[in-house]
């Protein structure tokens, strides 16, 4: 299976492909004009680690919260895709720039619809309708 990108669809990729870190570049320099040069490699180098510090905290924390959300009879996908949306934040604060810094907020301040996390779920009603199979009863012994 070959994808065939057409004239127009290329230019426009490598346009966009140049122009976001020219921006970037010009943005940086703006910046530093206004504030400083001191102050605006601090602001770089504290992005940087702070972007990798939120990649190193996903990398380790992804699956203890995925079990807590399984266990809590929750589906993980809430879970996945928040720690997915901080994992682009990281990525965003390690590329030098403010656009890419203010989307990475943006993605770090993206509201979530859970409940906080030291409430219990909330139980099913009472005459909830069970459907036919959903439990197998029986005893498991492991032989080896």
């Amino acid at each position: 299976m070959s994808i065939r990108v057409t004239g127009g669809v290329a230019w426009l990729a490598l346009i966009i492909a140049v122009a976001i870190p020219a921006l970037e570049i010009v943005g940086i320099y703006q910046i530093a004009q206004k504030i400083g040069w001191g102050w605006t490699l601090i602001w770089l180098i504290s992005a940087v680690w702070i972007g990798a510090t939120l990649i190193r905290a996903q990398h380790s924390d992804l699956p203890a919260r995925v079990k807590l959300a399984l266990e809590r009879g929750e589906a993980p996908f809430g879970e996945i895709w928040a720690s997915g949306r901080r994992l682009m934040a990281g990525v965003l604060l390690i590329l030098p720039g403010a656009g890419s810094d203010v989307l990475a907020l943006l993605l770090l301040l993206w509201p979530t619809a859970r409940a906080p996390s030291g409430m219990p779920p909330t139980p099913p009603p009472p005459n909830t309708p069970r459907g036919e199979g959903d439990v197998i009863e029986g005893e498991f012994r492991r032989e080896d």
